[in-house]
């Protein structure tokens, strides 16, 4: 809502660069108005005049748009050049002062515009700087009208005027509002990083060398009423008009004392009337009376700006116009100016047309809303509480009201959209000094007037003002939700705890603006990750953590791996899984886990990376780096000595970059692939058999079964067994552990299961940024060791799982047969009794100083099997609980379990850190590859026996078990009703 004509807004502390707009008064003399007559240049103090006449006072300048004097390059070199520091104690108080000042302007986003004058030259900028932005300048554009469009580039020469004027402005920005931040010394430390992004933007060109200076002070009028200029928005002859009417008026004589000062009513609206876009704004047809009812020798270019510019308007336009001149109403004071024209109070709104021809509107006095809210002035605490007073009105007057404007919550303008070219509108707002929010009855018009809005048969009901209200409910779905929230889920929330019916498309735009605004947020996350790094090498002092960044500061690499691992792997399984995730956010990114088995065969995270690129090689270099800097006993010599490899093993998914990246890093180490990855590979060669018999192949010990298992692929499928064949037998064959005793126990782990619930425990982590992902992480890590040291608190001996297979093996050797082979040699020979008519005795050597039996399982497994539990018992006569106590090895105790869980990570608190200013989010330069969905379906395959069960429908014949690809009535051939199992 505007002031009254004569009231100056003010915005900040002070005017930032001597805004021409949010200053008290602005003169102009005739010196400043000779140069009009002829083809000369003009003045910067005409064009900061000409400003302050036709933005200040016409429009509510919004508070985060600053006008810039033209004269504002001098005033930057100026201030630039002063030194808080200097011996000039006048001085350096001046600065400090002013850099109190302006320090207002490091607070939000604020959109600069300024005609500029450089080097006898005018041009105009406009630049968009927001402290809270990671790159400060999201926007910086150049309008010079005497560049010619159709260059190579559109980039800022370094030494081009306006780039000189862009550097000057942000050295002002880095001293004086920018001070004390992050953000000031990295403007600081580049004097060109404003021109990063400074380019030329389009906009009209002039056709002589003396009018730039109209032609920047109508670019930014233009761009201060939300025009985008192009070559086209206005031409040299609305310039040369503008010059030959603004001489007109100001050269003005007016000898009646009766009539004012012509330079005094200057006015903006005659001022848009040269120019296209800005023509429909509404006419100061008063102005223009007073100016040439005594003046007979006028212009052909000053009576053209006379015309209506709102000819032909619609009424639904002009309703969004009604705020953009002040208006009288029937309890206020009439300006003096208008009372030789608008003589009838009874007159309450006048449609845009010439003076002479003012529409009398009949209206109604709307008792509703008198009621409501002026007969008892109401306080209200916040536009919500504003809001839900106008749903009760509307449902009380049966009036449907729009909001024309609104400011951040500090006040709102309602109109009347019921009847046509309605003249009500009620203003809330706060008044000064006060923070409460009441009805402004002197900018209010309680009538309405015009017809009502045309009905149809199809009229679409209207629309409630949801904007914002909903999402306490998106809120509330997510908190009880774990999947994404979808819009009948808001719709349910939004009816039980609001007492709201919203539509649907209504909840998916709530959902959208909520995912908007948590991105917004994300953004920021960037610039805390060094700091939160920071302080958990405080709190965990013997942890390793890296973070790499570009040239450009944006963040590529952050991997983690906690001090206490150190530790831990001491206590654990020696065989890790590696593997590799998509995060699921916005920026993307590639999750790379480290995960072992604890005694109790539970899943134990070890360290993490999250990368800006796909899962491959060089990724992978760079973790597995990251834990063998930290983790020494990776690389340990295993303690059998018969071992030939390092202490840990490795169990993958046969990833090319990763096998590559672990033969670099840990030559020596022993590794393993997954049993389950090969027998899906498998499978795509022989079909399901084949990968059964894969499984089997991979966890027996038995020559026999190895063998019986070869000769049914051999069968089945020749290319099953030659891709089979192709892989070296000690990376994922049983008996390989059978031939080669130097190969280091799996402890039964031929999958990678413990990567892949490591993957499903962290999957709500996946969802966020990068920043909220290692925080989740570190919290499931922390949290899962809690959960299990409670678990497992008091316990000793021989985990459950593996006491319960002991007590197995004790009952089911109760008829084997057991004999020494050699005297005090160590070796016996076990024989199995038959379980069966079929099955035959199987007899074992096993030698009990080495602890191996030619079962596998033994050694393999670091735990008596059931041919040693034999021994002990019919041999040794010991007793189950003695073999439990002694036999078995301490990976299978509580004792390490508890020791394991002893120490935990300490956690950072996300309110004690700090943002840096520098770190950018990622660069996400392509779209990332493998499935983008969480939830995937996994062997469609399987319905191809029974296409009645199949979920998958072909667009092209409709039947199920096949798509339009794999139809047999596709290119016109075959039928598609044939079994296509």
């Amino acid at each position: 809502m505007l002031p009254p004509p004569g009231r100056v807004l003010r915005t900040g502390p002070i005017p930032f660069a001597n805004d021409p707009c949010r200053c008290s008064h602005l003169s102009v003399t005739n010196d400043l108005i000779a140069p009009l007559a002829g083809a000369n240049h003009l003045s910067t103090a005409l064009v900061d005049y000409l400003l302050h006449r036709s933005i200040s006072m016409s429009s509510n300048l919004r508070d985060d748009v600053l006008i810039g004097s033209s004269n504002s390059f001098s005033y930057f070199q100026l201030m630039n050049k002063k030194n808080s520091g200097s011996l000039d104690q006048h001085e350096a108080m001046s600065v400090n002062s002013a850099r109190l000042q302006y320090q207002h302007y490091s607070r939000k986003r604020y959109e600069f515009i300024s005609p500029c004058c450089s080097h006898n030259h005018f041009f105009a900028v406009k630049v968009i700087f927001d402290v809270k932005d990671p790159s400060i300048f999201s926007e910086v554009c150049v309008y010079d009208s005497l560049r010619r469009t159709g260059r190579r580039t559109d980039a800022v020469n370094r030494h081009a005027p306006p780039a000189q004027y862009l550097c000057q402005l942000q050295l002002f920005l880095a001293q004086f509002c920018f001070v004390g931040l992050p953000q000031s010394e990295v403007l600081a430390k580049n004097p060109e990083y404003i021109l990063r992004n400074a380019v030329y933007a389009p906009c009209p060109v002039q056709e002589n060398g003396h009018d730039c200076a109209l032609f920047a002070f109508a670019s930014v009028l233009h761009i201060v009423h939300g025009h985008a200029l192009s070559a086209v928005t206005f031409t040299q002859q609305n310039i040369t008009q503008l010059r030959d009417g603004l001489n007109t008026v100001l050269t003005c004589n007016t000898p009646d004392v009766n009539t004012p000062d012509p330079k005094k009513f200057l006015s903006s609206t005659f001022l848009w009337s040269f120019f296209p876009c800005l023509s429909e704004k509404e006419n100061d047809d008063v102005f223009l009376k007073l100016v040439y009812k005594k003046s007979e020798n006028t212009s052909p270019e000053v009576q053209q700006s006379k015309r209506n510019p709102a000819e032909g308007k619609q009424a639904d336009e002009v309703l969004t116009d009604i705020d953009s001149t002040y208006r009288p109403v029937p309890d206020d004071p009439q300006p003096e100016a208008h009372h030789d024209i608008v003589s009838d109070p009874s007159v309450a709104y006048s449609l845009p047309g010439p003076a002479t021809n003012i529409v009398e509107v009949p209206r109604t006095l709307d008792d509703v809303f008198t009621s409501m809210f002026m007969d008892v002035p109401t306080i209200f605490e916040d536009m919500s509480q504003v809001d839900l007073a106008m749903d009760k009105y509307e449902e009380s007057s049966g009036v449907r009201v729009i909001i024309a404007k609104s400011c951040k919550g500090r006040s709102r303008l309602y109109l009347c959209a019921s009847h046509e070219g309605c003249c009500f509108r009620a203003k809330f707002g706060s008044k000064q000094g006060m923070d409460d929010i009441m009805l402004k009855s002197a900018f209010c018009v309680p009538y309405h007037s015009g017809p009502l809005v045309p009905g149809g048969k199809r009229r679409r009901a209207p629309k409630r003002r949801l904007r914002g209200r909903l999402k306490h409910s998106v809120e509330l779905v997510m908190s009880v939700k774990e999947a994404d929230p979808v819009p009948k889920d808001v719709m349910r929330a939004a009816a039980n705890h609001q007492k709201k019916d919203v539509t649907y498309n209504q909840s998916f735009r709530a959902i959208q603006e909520v995912r908007f605004s948590r991105a917004e947020s994300q953004l920021v996350s960037f610039q805390l990750i060094r700091s939160y790094i920071d302080q958990f090498l405080e709190k965990n002092p013997d942890s390793t953590v890296r973070a790499e960044c570009d040239g450009n500061n944006h963040i590529e690499r952050v991997g983690i791996v906690p001090g206490i691992m150190k530790r831990a792997m001491r206590l654990v399984r020696p065989v890790m899984s590696l593997d590799g995730a998509h995060l699921k956010s916005k920026w993307g990114g590639t999750l790379y886990v480290a995960s072992v088995k604890s005694a109790c065969n539970e899943i134990y995270p070890v360290g993490f990376a999250i990368m800006n690129e796909n899962e491959d090689e060089a990724g992978w270099l760079w973790f597995l780096e990251l834990l063998r800097s930290t983790i020494d006993i990776l690389v340990m010599d295993h303690p059998r000595a018969r071992v030939a490899y390092k202490y840990f093993s490795f169990i993958l998914d046969r990833q090319k970059g990763l096998v590559n990246a672990l033969q670099r890093v840990f030559p020596d180490n022993h590794p393993c692939f997954c049993s389950v990855h090969l027998a899906r590979n498998a499978e795509t060669k022989g079909g399901k058999k084949i990968a059964k018999l894969v499984h089997s192949l991979a966890t027996t010990f038995s020559g026999y079964e190895s063998r019986r298992c070869w000769a049914e692929i051999e069968q089945l499928s020749s290319k099953g067994r030659a891709y089979l064949e192709g892989i070296p037998k000690k990376q994922w064959q049983g008996t390989a552990w059978i031939e080669n005793p130097s190969l280091p126990p799996r402890f039964g782990i031929v999958t990678t299961n413990m990567s892949e619930s490591a993957n499903s425990m962290l999957e709500k982590a996946r969802s966020g940024s990068w920043l909220d992902c290692i925080d989740q992480i570190l919290s499931i890590m922390l949290e899962r060791i809690c959960t299990l040291r409670e678990k497992h608190r008091g316990r000793s001996g021989v985990v459950d799982e593996m006491r319960g297979i002991l007590e197995t093996r004790w009952n089911n050797c109760a008829g084997f047969q057991v004999w020494e082979l050699l005297e005090n040699g160590g070796i016996f020979r076990v024989c199995r009794t038959s379980r069966g008519p079929t099955e035959p005795e199987r007899s074992y050597v096993l030698n009990i100083r080495e602890q191996t039996c030619e079962c596998g399982k033994w050694q393999d497994h670091e735990v008596p099997c059931i041919n040693a539990i034999a021994y002990y018992k019919k041999i040794e006569k010991q007793t189950l609980q003695y073999i439990i106590d002694n036999h078995v090895s301490g990976q299978y105790k509580f004792e390490t379990v508890n020791e394991l869980l002893k120490d935990n990570i300490i956690p950072v608190c996300l309110e004690t850190i700090s943002a840096d200013g520098i770190t950018l989010p990622p660069n996400v330069v392509k779209r990332r590859s493998g499935r983008p969905k969480k939830v995937r379906l996994r062997k469609r395959t399987r319905f191809a026996h029974d296409p009645q069960k199949s979920n998958i429908r072909c667009s092209r014949c409709k039947k199920t078990g096949h798509n339009v690809r794999t139809c047999l009535r596709r290119d016109g051939g075959g039928n598609a009703d044939l079994d296509l199992s």
